[in-house]
């Protein structure tokens, strides 16, 4: 026999996708405008977003929630962009790194404002810090994992400390993309995604083929 309670619960997670996203939209448009994340109050938002404060008490507990609402859903998204990443190997040209991460940044930079806020909202709200947390520590897994396995197979520089190269390398990608990606025209998005190949490219895999 069905679930007698199935088809309420997906009502009420759809109808909570809708005022996620008008409520995001919101928030976006009060972060393009220079205001912060910390500063836009539930009452802003639900103001601007045409909607009572009871509706947004009756789907989110407060504004970190509303952040926890989408956060794991762009991350699912950044991590299989990533993924293209961990695929370089010793045949790989600087070109594929290139698309590669061409490919992570186009996933991040139409949400760069909103990573950036939850970025923020996490020094002060330990749910949302314990998600940054957690994908900032599997990122920089990946990327050590990367390492160690291209120096083992001899085109990553086995010169370069992994663990530590991995977190310099996250961290520093992580706040560029915060700072450098908003409000970027595709003409410039190129020249930082150039940029952002050079670095990688130079860190871990120039060494071994100029010593080649």
């Amino acid at each position: 026999m069905p679930s007698a309670t199935r088809r309420p619960q997906s009502r009420r997670a759809a109808r909570r996708e809708v005022i996620r996203d008008r409520l995001l939209d919101v928030v976006q448009r009060l972060l393009a405008d220079g205001e912060s994340f910390t500063e836009i109050s539930v009452e802003r938002m639900v103001q601007e977003a045409g909607m009572s404060r009871s509706t947004y008490y009756v789907y989110f507990e407060d504004k970190g929630d509303l952040l926890r609402a989408w956060f794991g859903e762009i991350e699912a998204e950044i991590a299989e962009a990533v993924a293209g990443w961990w695929e370089i190997d010793g045949d790989s040209s600087r070109a594929d790194l290139r698309a590669a991460l061409a490919r992570v940044v186009e996933v991040y930079h139409p949400h760069a404002p909103l990573m950036a806020a939850t970025y923020d909202a996490a020094e002060y709200d330990p749910s949302v810090r314990e998600l940054v947390t957690a994908m900032m520590g599997a990122n920089i897994a990946s990327l050590r994992k990367h390492i160690r396995q291209g120096q083992a197979a001899g085109f990553i520089d086995p010169e370069l400390p992994a663990a530590e190269t991995a977190q310099w390398l996250t961290w520093m990608a992580e706040r560029a993309f915060h700072v450098f990606l908003r409000g970027l025209r595709p003409a410039q998005l190129r020249t930082q995604v150039d940029a952002y190949t050079a670095i990688v490219w130079n860190t871990l895999y120039a060494p071994v083929r100029a010593g080649a």
